[in-house]
């Protein structure tokens, strides 16, 4: 099975389940009441006050192969799993379209720097294919590359720049059995066999033998991925040739110590749903069944996405630990561990994977390890609910207890040492105060209120940080006991320095992959129905049927996303002057970049908010020359200039969208 977080996602957001709906019926027939529905309405967000103090984390530009966090490149963003996009969400949106809802997707959808979209489905009716391509504006298919066979699944996409043809991009994904680079029109650049031949099938079990997405390592120009059974693989970038000996972690496949189980009944009324919506694994499992054998017993050495240092190429993988390590020798094990690597000369003229460092936890990790812009730090959560800091070495700087198991990766800002972390109830901000880490606030996560038959909200994304907030999921349903049986699922803004929510919008259907934002500011979901599922079957009347396929939700208020791109531009600006060349070249070269990023977006907002009515050409007007000017201006001798500029639109630009307008 090929979702997100596999084991760690998973397990935390159903076996929490197990508990709650034993006493589902009794609950239904006593507790049960109507209420009216009163749906909170949001109107146009104002500025958020939050601000870049500081020099940011950085270090130098080194790669002309690895692209700028603009959009999604990776499952994560980026080559470090940031979770973290220099441009500004839309402040304010809504459901546009769902496209091939017959596939069931558990990683969200890559973007290219022309802006098409990708995705690799796992479990689906329908034609088989291994990667599927939309346009990202209308959700229609451009192209699909076809599957080899029923059993042939592939990793999710990966994109890097071309330093061959500057401007352009390659796109790779791997099956078990093959890898490929293709262009955005859809031409095969290579395609290579791996050498690796698919095991017999089992049923009633997932198969090890998938390969997680790939990444990129720079010292030895190739490709790196790991199975689910972890084992490792390199491949050159250029021409897909095998670099390296397959190499193996030590890990024995995950289990959960908690011994929770669901419900019988429970399954019985899932199974038939997910079988109707996407049809049945390989081992002749529904996707809900296959999952909770995943959780108790069928689990993997690896179960999430990997992280590798651009500025070292150490490679960071959290998987599972020797199987004697949880006291017992039984073929599984309960211990997490995160290892370091390192992709060396073998003394032979080929290259190795060696283990450089190794760290465990008590209760295993399901996370993806998350690095800090300079590498210097990495963090990871455990199951039993820390977010755990550690050096690049694998030393154990600080963990802060949250209260309860996280669902998601931990998402790092390069500003003010911010970290967004996620459980199945919260949202979470903390801050690394170097030998600490320090909660700052829970999210308002309150899209919901007023909705008849909502009364318990929790998060239902991962939190991906944007310049101008967070962008999070979030669902409503029924509280039984602690848990949401989920009914409804929307997206919301928050704002980074309060927590508020900013702006919601419902949406169509749940998701375990990652709150995906575009360059254009639109937010898109990736729907793999496991949580909502469960509250489909249990209350049927009350929410809509499964679905699958990719969610876009379109910026409005277009005058909005303009003046909020415009306004994080000049406070970076700002905070960037004030800092020393001598001592912040790195951080200031980094914010001229992602100034000019800004810049962009803001440009082509302002294009179509005059378009869409939202902006009067007279604004637009005194607005784009101040883009312009401010463009030209970013150098670290002209910053001043530049910010001088761009404040002047951001002034201009506040006042221009301060007339409310009714939402489109």
């Amino acid at each position: 099975m090929k979702l997100r977080a596999a084991r760690g996602t998973i397990r935390k957001v159903v076996a929490p389940l197990a508990i709650a709906l034993v006493g589902f019926a009794a609950f239904k027939v006593f507790f049960e009441e109507d209420r009216p529905h009163n749906p909170r309405i949001f109107g146009p967000p104002g500025p958020t006050q939050w601000k870049p103090s500081g020099a940011r984390v950085a270090a130098p530009l080194e790669s002309d192969v690895i692209p700028e966090p603009t959009s999604f490149s990776a499952i994560h963003v980026d080559v470090v799993n940031s979770d973290h996009v220099w441009v500004a969400a839309a402040p304010m949106f809504e459901l546009d379209w769902v496209a091939e809802p017959a596939y069931f997707v558990g990683n969200g959808p890559l973007f290219d720097n022309e802006g098409n979209l990708y995705f690799s489905p796992r479990f689906y009716h329908g034609d088989r294919v291994v990667l599927v391509s939309l346009d990202a504006g209308t959700g229609e298919r451009r192209w699909a590359i076809p599957a080899e066979s029923d059993r042939e699944t592939s990793s999710p996409p990966f994109l890097l720049d071309d330093p061959e043809n500057p401007g352009s991009q390659i796109l790779y994904i791997a099956t078990y059995t093959r890898a490929m680079a293709l262009r955005p029109d859809g031409s095969m650049v290579w395609s290579v066999r791996t050498g690796l031949t698919l095991p017999p099938a089992e049923p009633g079990k997932i198969p090890g033998a998938v390969l997680q997405s790939f990444n990129y390592h720079p010292a030895t120009d190739s490709l790196v991925t790991v199975s689910r059974a972890g084992e490792l693989f390199a491949f050159r970038r250029r021409s897909g040739e095998r670099v390296a000996r397959p190499g193996q972690l030590p890990g024995a496949p995950a289990v959960s110590g908690s011994g929770v189980r669901i419900p019988w009944f429970v399954v019985d009324w899932v199974d038939p749903l997910m079988d109707a919506a996407f049809g049945k694994t390989e081992g002749g499992l529904s996707l809900f069944s296959s999952a909770i054998n995943y959780i108790y017993g069928g689990g993997g050495v690896v179960t999430n996405y990997f992280s590798i240092d651009p500025h070292t190429s150490r490679i960071y993988i959290a998987a599972t630990a020797d199987d004697a390590e949880d006291g017992t020798e039984d073929g599984r094990s309960e211990i997490g561990a995160l290892y370091a690597l390192e992709l060396v000369e073998d003394g032979s003229g080929g290259l190795e994977f060696q283990i450089a460092g190794r760290a465990t936890f008590e209760g295993g990790t399901g996370s993806t390890p998350a690095l800090r812009a300079d590498g210097g730090r990495v963090y990871v959560s455990d199951n039993l609910g820390h977010v755990i800091a550690l050096d690049r070495d694998l030393n154990e700087l600080w963990r802060v207890d949250v209260g309860e198991p996280l669902v998601g990766s931990i998402s790092v800002s390069p500003d003010n040492g911010e970290l967004y972390a996620v459980t199945r109830s919260d949202v979470l901000k903390l801050v690394d105060d170097g030998d600490r880490g320090r909660l700052v606030w829970t999210a308002q996560l309150t899209g919901f209120d007023g909705y008849a038959n909502v009364d318990k909200q929790s998060n239902a994304l991962t939190a991906t940080i944007a310049a101008n907030g967070v962008v999070i999921g979030i669902g409503g349903g029924k509280s039984l006991l602690g848990a949401n049986l989920m009914l409804h699922v929307g997206m919301g803004l928050l704002d980074r320095e309060t927590g508020e929510l900013r702006y919601f919008a419902e949406g169509r259907e749940d998701s375990l992959a990652m709150s995906t934002v575009a360059r254009d500011g639109s937010l898109y979901v990736a729907h793999s129905p496991i949580r909502r599922a469960v509250g489909k079957a249990l209350y049927p009347d009350l929410t809509p049927d499964l679905t699958g396929g990719i969610a876009r939700y379109k910026p409005i208020r277009l005058d909005l996303l303009a003046r909020d791109a415009i306004c994080a531009a000049a406070t970076r600006g700002a905070n960037a002057a004030t800092l020393s060349p001598a001592s912040g070249t790195a951080a200031i070269d980094a914010d001229l970049r992602q100034m000019k990023a800004l810049i962009e977006q803001a440009a082509g907002a302002v294009t179509r908010a005059v378009g869409e009515g939202d902006l009067s050409e007279e604004d637009a007007r005194e607005l784009r020359p101040l883009l312009v000017q401010s463009s030209r201006q970013l150098t670290p001798a002209a910053l001043g200039s530049a910010t001088k500029r761009l404040a002047e639109a951001c002034s201009l630009s506040t006042g221009a969208s301060h007339e409310d307008r009714p939402a489109r």
